[in-house]
């Protein structure tokens, strides 16, 4: 036996007697930390899930379930690349489908996980109550149900109503947060009057009597709206790793859209071809209409609308439209929860929130003050 063996061999028995006293050496981190040099590995696969295969095994999961599953016919898209840890798409982000039936009411609850509902197949008389306010859920709308908020969701039509849910659930379940809630009855009490919604109060005009709320507000945004602002802008808006990136911010803040996700809706002209770039955030992305493909590391996803698709934390991506047709996409980030510990990072080069707005056109070449005079800090190039 070699000098080295024999050190290897005492090491190993000290370990394991420390081990009952719960101590561990730091050395015993060492794998850990070379894994670490160059940045975290991807956790979980790149992974694309077929809108007519989720959508015929909703239906199916609907015939099983019947009464009895109101409220939870819902299929999540698991990430065949996570074994370990919670359950979800991404480690910290779990989507899934929902389905409602005619005449159906899901009872109402409350979790600490964030969610948002993008509505798939939707009817402007369908609605989900948040927090006693009722908010319509029509086609490609999107609605937020911040972390514990009572919600209950309506079909009061004789058709199905089918959307996308996206929770925190991996963030929340690994920092051991999760709290859980019924109602006690199948609907909770809605406001007596407009007057009283925070949702009116999220709008332009706000009461001057009352402090404003910033956070944990129930907001609709809806698809008529988005579609106009998506159409202000011209084919060669955004940039060319995202293409036209549009944030839902929240209204009072002008934040993003939940404390720990992030929502954008991205449109790619034909001809689209990103170039390759990698967050330390991970996302879910929805098509919404047209057809492309995502390159993931070596993986290629070919996406057509309805798929739902899923992009690792510091994995290298771009996304291509090869199609005659503009694609559209909804995606939801965990970027505010990563940021918020510090930890966001991008490479080539910064791109979320990196660039001010337009100029003022038109301003005087030579000015008496100093250029930068009286702006606000974001407008300073």
């Amino acid at each position: 036996m070699t000098g080295t063996q024999r050190g290897d061999e005492a090491l190993k028995k000290y370990d394991d007697s420390i081990r009952q006293d719960n101590l561990i050496g730091q050395w015993s981190f060492e794998p850990l930390l070379d894994a670490a040099v160059g940045g975290p590995t991807p956790r979980g696969d790149a992974h694309v899930w077929p809108w007519k295969t989720t959508r015929a095994r909703l239906a199916e999961a609907s015939d099983v379930l019947g009464p009895a599953g109101v409220g939870r016919c819902n299929l999540t898209f698991l990430n065949p690349g996570i074994t370990q840890g919670p359950p979800g798409s991404t480690h910290t982000l779990a989507a899934g489908i929902q389905i409602m039936r005619a005449r159906e009411v899901c009872w109402s609850h409350r979790h600490t996980m964030s969610a948002l509902r993008f509505v798939i197949e939707g009817n402007p008389e369908a609605f989900t109550v948040v927090d006693g306010e009722p908010l319509t859920m029509d086609r490609f709308d999107l609605l937020i149900t911040p972390r514990f908020s009572w919600h209950d969701h309506h079909n009061p039509t004789d058709e199905e109503v089918v959307w996308l849910d996206v929770l925190d659930l991996g963030l929340t379940l690994s920092l051991n947060q999760a709290f859980y809630e019924p109602f006690g009855e199948a609907s909770q009490p809605q406001r007596p009057c407009a007057a009283e919604s925070q949702g009116l109060r999220a709008k332009a005009l706000r009461p001057a009597w009352e402090r404003p709320r910033l956070g944990r507000l129930p907001i609709r945004y809806a698809w008529a709206d988005v579609t106009g602002i998506l159409d202000s802008y011209g084919d060669t808006a955004g940039n060319p790793y995202d293409g036209l990136a549009l944030r839902y911010a929240n209204p009072v803040t002008g934040g993003p859209t939940m404390t720990t996700m992030d929502c954008w809706v991205q449109q790619f002209v034909p001809g689209f071809e990103g170039l390759r770039h990698r967050r330390t955030s991970s996302s879910v992305g929805f098509v919404i209409s047209g057809r492309g493909r995502v390159e993931v590391g070596d993986e290629v996803l070919e996406i057509t609308p309805g798929d739902t698709f899923a992009i690792p934390n510091y994995a290298w991506h771009r996304l291509i439209n090869d199609s005659d047709d503009v694609l559209r996409v909804f995606s939801v980030h965990d970027i505010p929860a990563i940021t918020a510990m510090g930890l966001f990072y991008e490479e080539p080069v910064p791109t979320v929130g990196a660039h001010p707005a337009p100029p003022v056109p038109g301003l005087p070449h030579h000015p008496v003050h100093r250029t930068d005079a009286m702006l606000e800090p974001e407008e300073v190039r």
